[in-house]
């Protein structure tokens, strides 16, 4: 047996839940060698002084103690401005105009759709103004666009981590840590 092996089943050997086979070549290597001799000695002097402590025995009210300080303790609230299950307006604002963009994309997409509407013939402002931004995105440079992305991006996380942040010490506490990171320019 290696002593790296002994140092494993050391723990074991003093609780007694060694086979018989392990425990006599567990014995013969610690009587060969003074290391694992040594950390035998040393965890079975732990063990028993493990067994002198007193222990301490607890109050009769102990139960009673607790539950009265439970009963004191100011009670969790629940962070009212935000619930998944209750959008607040700018939230229900900002699905609106996304469903929105969705569905004059689908709408431009369908050729016996696109005919029908009055703006996207072409012919109108809004039609036009559409028309030259897909114009725009489609000849942009590609690191602009990505970097567009990016500012995007970074800025609806920020407010996403913010708005599910909790309570505004909580937001407060994630801003100056994320403010404590950046670089000094």
């Amino acid at each position: 047996m290696h002593c790296f092996q002994v140092r494993h089943l050391l723990q074991l050997y003093i609780d007694g839940r060694l086979s018989l086979g392990r425990l006599h070549a567990l014995e013969q290597h610690v009587a060969t060698c003074p290391s694992c001799r040594s950390d035998l000695y040393f965890l079975e002097s732990l063990d028993r002084s493990f067994h002198d402590v007193q222990a301490v025995p607890e109050p009769a009210d102990l139960t009673m103690n607790i539950m009265h300080r439970v009963a004191l303790a100011p009670r969790y609230q629940h962070d009212a401005a935000f619930s998944p299950l209750r959008p607040s307006l700018t939230e229900l604002a900002i699905a609106a105009v996304l469903a929105t963009i969705t569905m004059l994309g689908i709408f431009w997409s369908q050729p016996s759709l696109h005919a029908v509407l009055p703006f996207t013939n072409g012919h109108s402002i809004l039609s036009l103004f559409v028309l030259d931004i897909a114009h725009a995105v489609v000849t942009m440079n590609t690191n602009t666009l990505m970097l567009g992305f990016w500012v995007v991006g970074t800025i609806l996380g920020v407010w996403i981590t913010l708005a599910l942040a909790g309570s505004e010490m909580q937001r407060m506490e994630w801003f100056k840590s994320v403010k404590d990171r950046l670089p000094v320019w």
